[in-house]
């Protein structure tokens, strides 16, 4: 599945159709502010606390959506502007170790409602768009080691292995730090 080079362009908005399903999908970026409340309440299901982030940035995220409009999937983006989500993190903060710095775009978290149904590659797909039209060399995922799904799936789309470390919270022990060229 590939998206189409006319997808380049200030704002993303591609039509695909999921690999195994063969629905139509359409990959937005940034996310409408009409579908921003779904997108951000899947993000947080994945990634957040509680009612943390309490905003998210439109400009920092892509979703997909499903034939019947419904938010399918969001992937957040991370640069030195910030990320997808917004606001203080409490505590948390505090304790956050940051990556080394990178030219590339950060997934800031990607989440889907259905797995192994293209929604991911879709998104993923989208965000190498968003980074070869910023001028940055690639995307870049950060992804905790016990997360062996994630690893398989970044695996599966390209991502290469560049090194490891102990970032983000204590508790989360060592992390990948994954690189896909755009």
């Amino acid at each position: 599945m590939a998206l189409s080079s006319s997808c380049v362009s200030r704002h993303l908005a591609c039509t695909t159709r999921k690999a195994r399903q063969g629905q139509p999908m359409q990959i937005l970026h940034p996310i409408p502010d009409s579908l921003l409340p779904a997108a951000a309440a899947l993000w947080r299901a994945h990634f957040g606390r509680g009612r943390w982030p309490a905003r998210v940035r439109a400009g920092h995220g892509v979703v997909a959506v499903d034939a019947s409009g419904a938010v399918c999937g969001v992937m957040g983006l991370r640069d030195g502007a910030g990320g997808f989500a917004q606001g203080g993190a409490g505590l948390s903060g505090w304790l956050f170790r940051a990556a080394p710095p990178t030219g590339d775009l950060v997934i800031d978290g990607l989440a889907v409602t259905d797995t192994r149904q293209g929604t991911g590659r879709a998104l993923i797909e989208a965000g190498a768009l968003v980074a070869a039209r910023d001028g940055r060399p690639g995307l870049r995922a950060e992804v905790r080691a016990r997360n062996r799904g994630a690893l398989a799936f970044y695996d599966r789309v390209g991502f290469s292995d560049r090194g490891r470390g102990r970032y983000g919270l204590p508790w989360w022990g060592q992390v990948h730090l994954l690189h896909l060229s755009v």
